[in-house]
């Protein structure tokens, strides 16, 4: 949270597409006259302290498409420039009123079914934060489960670009996204970037940010914006 105080983090990377969990609202950015100058910024939450951002830099712009808010977190969105566009699906995936059964990973495999069209697109990217991993496939019965999800997508020629790039499985995976309550011993691997295969060729870095590099100055910013 407080997207304002940490935004020198990404700083670094001049990215042109930024996707946030946990971000407040442009009201609330507008309200502390924080100044981000993104070129567009979608936003979807309950909470205007807490929900999901898509912003853009850099000529970039962002026009949020038929969104079904049954899939409240999961947004459909076209990015676009004078050069080029491409399509997106910005995802948050949470816990559904405490019923699993329809939460994370089936939220998101159901959100890929009803927008397969979205995902029949040469130039589609999934990206954020799944909350889902191989490692629990077994743990409850539900609808779907993360291996049957990444099956489902890679029938649409969409592969994880970590796992392809590192040729690693699903659920094996040796470079965590998580540090749970910010610890180096409690490590998941719950956030993704899937993309057509064919564009991953067009790849020319990809990395994961480490707990030293970045875990301590998040405790620093964290501290002092409370």
């Amino acid at each position: 949270m407080a997207f304002r105080n940490k935004k020198e983090i990404l700083n670094q990377f001049n990215p042109d597409i930024v996707v946030l969990q946990e971000c407040e609202s442009e009201e609330v950015l507008n309200n502390k006259k924080s100044k981000i100058d993104y070129e567009s910024h979608i936003w979807f939450g309950k909470n205007k302290n807490k929900g999901i951002g898509v912003m853009s830099f850099n000529g970039f712009k962002l026009e949020l498409l038929d969104h079904n808010t049954e899939f409240q977190y999961i947004l459909p969105i076209k990015v676009f420039n004078d050069k080029q566009e491409f399509f997106m699906l910005a995802i948050w995936t949470q816990l559904i009123n405490k019923e699993i059964y329809i939460s994370y990973v089936v939220q998101a495999t159901r959100a890929f079914k009803y927008y397969q069209e979205l995902l029949k697109k040469d130039n589609i990217i999934i990206v954020g934060d799944f909350n889902s991993s191989a490692v629990w496939d077994n743990e409850s019965p539900k609808e779907y489960n993360h291996s049957e999800m990444v099956s489902i997508l890679n029938e649409q020629n969409i592969v994880s670009v970590y796992h392809l790039l590192n040729h690693e499985k699903h659920g094996e995976e040796k470079t965590p996204t998580l540090y749970f309550t910010r610890n180096i011993n409690k490590t998941y691997h719950i956030d993704y970037i899937f993309m057509k295969e064919k564009m991953t060729k067009n790849i020319k870095s990809f990395f994961i940010g480490k707990h030293e590099e970045y875990v301590y100055g998040s405790l620093k910013v964290y501290h002092r914006s409370h």
